[in-house]
């Protein structure tokens, strides 16, 4: 039951089918598949463009541990496409939160995806609070979309999980460079939760 379980393999298509991607994978929380995706993509000496007011323990993981691998994060008004444009040169992964956490700040998804790829950065989302059914961001371009599934996809309060969905290939590289390593893999009895709130 290591991860390929077929509950939570259930649970993988059906976020990737929502969010209109090949693959997805399931961890053991939101904050899990954010570190996962993110350590998967930056390296030491490698930079990120964040929006502000991220999530909380983003911000964190941003703040008090990627510094120790001697990764810089440096933070931007989404709204503003001039400041993420002068931020972007050199950065590895620009992660996205539309709407951010406890402020609701939105970005155009489309155009901030559109100058990321033009550098050939990689490009995540936070689309927790919206879902895949009021945004798909893959639709406008990004390119991994991480979901704190404790919220709105469980939707009972009574689950801890997160997921990741993309392009087979990026699902792949997560797979092979993080996943198995951080041990933060989803449970079966989590993925039947999930199922359910579903």
């Amino acid at each position: 039951s290591r991860g390929n379980n077929p509950t939570v393999m259930e649970f993988e298509a059906r976020v990737a089918a929502l969010e209109g991607a090949e693959a997805a994978r399931g961890l053991s929380s939101g904050m899990a598949a954010i570190s996962a995706t993110v350590l998967a993509f930056v390296g030491a000496g490698e930079r990120i463009v964040a929006m502000r007011n991220c999530y909380g323990d983003a911000y964190r993981l941003f703040e008090r541990f990627l510094p120790r691998m001697n990764i810089q994060v440096d933070y931007v008004d989404g709204s503003d496409a001039d400041a993420v444009t002068a931020a972007l040169p050199g950065a590895k992964l620009l992660h996205l939160e539309s709407p951010t956490s406890m402020m609701f700040e939105l970005q155009d998804l489309e155009a901030l995806t559109k100058l990321a790829k033009a550098q050939g950065i990689v490009t995540t989302i936070d689309n927790s609070y919206a879902t895949p059914l009021f945004q798909k961001p893959i639709l406008h371009g990004v390119d991994l979309v991480l979901h704190s599934a404790s919220k709105y996809l469980g939707g009972h309060s009574d689950t801890v999980a997160g997921v990741v969905a993309g392009s087979a290939e990026n699902i792949a590289r997560i797979n092979q460079q993080t996943y198995s390593f951080l041990g933060a893999k989803l449970s079966p009895f989590e993925a039947w939760l999930l199922l359910r709130g579903m």
